[in-house]
């Protein structure tokens, strides 16, 4: 199509294809901007319409406008000192058990009544409550442990993230020993709920799955990490996955381990510049040997026929012809 164009006539044809890319996208990007400003306007009429309602009732009933301003007032101050005692609200999704752990604490010291805690939670969570209030129903909001159910669904990392941060943990600066080591207990325990740890047999048997699991390359540990979806292997059950994987993939047992940095066959991951040893290279070697021995076999026999013949040139002759032949 373009076989007889011009150089400028194809850099302008180009040019054109990527200005129509980048009005694309544009188009694209403000159709999402409509669609949110719908949205908040959809909900800032919501919170119009119900403001409004509250004040036709208040105009109803003048003592329910003090009661409900008190109630405002007490609401604030519950927040406020809530919001005191407990952790903020993190950035990073691991610590949302932390903060809930704090949290509860916290409702545990004012003596927070359950019909209060819901509203401080939304209140304390600020705009992260906006994803969390799109899945819960009205009746629910009420249900402190069921918006809490909520935000760790919404917010919640998989268990093996979570033994990773535990693992990576690193005390900070400002951060005392105490502090460091109630985060690292928290977490651990967090990991450990998550993967319903209850007893001592299964707490081993979590962590030797979690070093077996460390040893497998990516592709099988990927896989494993697919099958074990919710849940996780026992050691024995791991081992038997691991297994089955690898001999259904390629036949055999042998695998390259990332995390050990080995592999079972030695010729399999050489580098393309890897020049082999003598002994390496085994039928030169063998050659080189026998090419020896043969050597030394015709010297040995010509010193005994030197002996043998008192130097006598006839037997001198024949050896020398010996020799040649061979």
């Amino acid at each position: 199509m373009y076989k007889n164009a011009l150089k400028e006539d194809l850099i302008r044809v180009v040019e054109d294809l990527d200005d129509e890319r980048v009005s694309r996208n544009e188009r694209d990007l403000e159709k999402q901007k409509i669609e949110l400003a719908k949205f908040q306007l959809a909900q800032l009429e919501k919170e119009v319409e119900l403001q409004t309602a509250k004040n036709e009732a208040l105009s109803l009933n003048p003592a329910a406008k003090v009661e409900e301003k008190q109630f405002e007032t007490n609401i604030e101050n519950m927040i406020k000192s809530i919001k005191t005692l407990s952790l903020p609200v993190p950035t990073r999704s691991e610590n949302f058990n932390l903060f809930f752990q704090s949290l509860e604490r916290a409702f545990l010291t004012k003596k927070i009544n359950d019909e209060y805690k819901s509203e401080i939670l939304i209140n304390l969570l600020g705009e992260r409550a906006h994803n969390v209030l799109l899945y819960i129903k009205k009746e629910e909001l009420n249900d402190y442990e069921k918006l809490k159910s909520i935000v760790l669904r919404e917010f919640q990392v998989t268990p093996r993230e979570c033994l990773n941060s535990f693992k990576n943990a690193v005390k900070l600066s400002r951060e005392a020993y105490i502090q460091f080591a109630t985060g690292l207990t928290a977490n651990f325990q967090y990991y450990c709920s998550l993967r319903k740890v209850n007893s001592f047999e299964s707490l081993c048997d979590l962590l030797i799955s979690d070093k077996l699991f460390e040893t497998l390359n990516k592709e099988t540990a990927t896989h494993i990490g697919i099958r074990e979806a919710e849940d996780w292997f026992r050691p024995i059950d791991l081992a038997k996955e691991c297994d089955i994987y690898i001999s259904s993939r390629s036949g055999s047992r042998k695998e390259t381990p990332i995390a050990c940095g080995y592999t079972e066959d030695p010729f399999k991951n050489r580098p393309r510049n890897y020049k082999p040893k003598i002994k390496d290279s085994f039928p030169q070697n063998l050659e080189r040997q026998n090419k020896n021995c043969y050597i030394y076999a015709v010297i040995h026999l010509i010193t005994q026929e030197i002996v043998r013949s008192v130097l006598s040139l006839k037997n001198l002759t024949s050896i020398i012809e010996k020799t040649r032949i061979v």
